[in-house]
């Protein structure tokens, strides 16, 4: 069966071949991302400081479904990425039918509940009263076409696992510039606010479901577009390495929901020099998040057609390669988060909100290594079909650690560096997990004990 824009990653040298791969999924999380960087930057401008406010005050509401479906969407990709390496025709199309199915009704079912709950949700984050209706609106928008974004999650995982990278970058930049075109209009022409930009991003996403479909029937004709069927074998297989993954994905947002709630509770201007430290940072999530997809299906592939040999090398440059660059623009932040930051405040704000960006980032940014080592390491972890240990690190050194310190440690402290410095040590405590882990996991490929995948 004739295939397009496949990418055999059991072959070639390690390096160059996780490479090529990784660099459109980098570009692809980058272009992704400017999508909140433009809602921020657009927002920001023309609807100062509060509209700024309400986007970020809620922006860990949708990394729930979203990430929970990332999740499910990483379990699929390991799946179909393993069958894909051995070269199982007759497997593929059901286990991509499959994941159809289980993408469309929970993406479905997400959308729904989350816009019915909007205003419970709203106030549970205790957004300040100054913004509580411009940020229930954009909720509801948002959450009304979040179907489109989780069910985009997983066509691109499908794509990836066959090795095509870069069909989902090309669908990226067209969707990015349809996002771009629609917070102008909306935003600055129509001076919609917050609704707009909200509205901008639903209708670019549903443009890019639409051309990843097209661009899956090119890559795999065998499967038609609109098949979902259930079959139960196949889904619960998924279902079995994804739910781990899932589980994990949301507790970030957990956690982060949490801190979250008690940086709402310290002012509209706190807020909003944190929601630029986010969009400061977001190369660093953009190059460590990229890495960890990129080596579960390089692993994948490779067990999948028995090459353990592979897994540990591209295990360890992979990390190399996330944590060299993470370096190279913590540096950047470090020197630089003033002028960085004062791109997306207004001249009237930077009086107030620079300061703080800059205290705030020059803590951060020397610990980002870390990050960049968890997610690489967690990547390939689970790339071997192990989901559920990297699960339970996530669960005790990141989301428990942040919960416990807000808990028992902000309340002595009560200030915003606390909570900076939270961050931080879950950073270090994740990193260092996660590369014990990996170091006990080679030993096992290298003894040939890495085939033992789930199947």
């Amino acid at each position: 069966m004739k295939r397009e824009k496949t990418m055999d990653l059991t072959k070639g040298a390690v390096g160059k071949v996780l490479l090529a791969f990784i660099l459109p999924i980098l570009a692809g999380s980058l272009i992704q991302q400017l999508y909140t960087v433009v809602d921020a930057v657009v927002v920001g401008r023309y609807a100062g400081k509060e509209g700024l406010a309400a986007i970020d005050s809620v922006y860990t509401l949708f990394k729930f479904p979203l990430n929970f479906m990332s999740g499910l969407s990483a379990g699929a990709t390991i799946v179909v990425s393993k069958l894909f390496g051995a070269g199982d025709e007759g497997k593929l199309g059901s286990s991509i039918r499959a994941a159809f199915a289980i993408s469309v009704v929970l993406g479905a079912v997400f959308s729904l509940l989350g816009a019915l709950a909007a205003p419970l949700l709203v106030d549970l984050m205790h957004v300040p009263d100054d913004i509580r209706q411009s940020t229930l609106v954009y909720v509801r928008i948002y959450f009304g076409g979040l179907w489109t974004m989780t069910f985009y999650n997983m066509l691109a995982g499908i794509l990836r696992a066959f090795g095509n990278s870069k069909s989902p970058l090309y669908i990226l930049v067209v969707c990015c510039l349809l996002n771009i075109a629609g917070d102008l209009l909306l935003v600055g022409a129509l001076h919609t606010g917050v609704a707009g930009a909200a509205a901008a991003t639903v209708f670019a996403q549903l443009v890019s479901v639409i051309l990843a479909l097209r661009s899956l029937k090119k890559t795999y004709p065998g499967v038609g577009i609109l098949q979902l069927t259930f079959d139960g074998k196949e889904c619960f297989r998924m279902l079995q390495i994804g739910f781990p993954l899932a589980l994990q994905s949301i507790l970030f947002p957990v956690a982060n929901s949490i801190i979250q709630t008690a940086i709402n509770r310290m002012g509209t201007n706190v807020i909003a020099a944190w929601a630029v430290c986010g969009k400061l940072d977001m190369l660093i999530w953009l190059v460590a998040d990229s890495m960890s997809p990129a080596l579960s299906t390089y692993n994948s592939q490779n067990l999948g057609a028995g090459k353990a040999d592979r897994v540990v090398r591209g295990s360890l440059t992979g990390m190399a390669f996330s944590t060299g660059a993470v370096a190279v623009i913590s540096l950047c932040l470090f020197l630089f988060p003033g002028f960085l930051g004062g791109l997306f405040v207004t001249e009237a704000d930077r009086a107030v909100l620079s300061p703080m960006i800059i205290h705030f980032m020059r803590i951060m940014a020397p610990f980002y290594v870390f990050y960049a080592v968890a997610e690489a390491f967690s990547g390939a972890c689970c790339g071997t079909g192990d989901t559920v240990r990297p699960m339970i690190v996530t669960l005790l050194c990141t989301c428990g650690l942040r919960v416990f310190a807000i808990l028992a440690i902000l309340p002595r402290f009560g200030t915003m560096d606390c909570i900076v410095w939270i961050y931080v040590a879950s950073w270090i405590v994740t990193g260092l997990a996660f590369l014990w882990m990996f170091l006990h996991k080679s030993r096992r490929l290298s003894a040939g004990e890495g085939s033992a995948v789930s199947d």
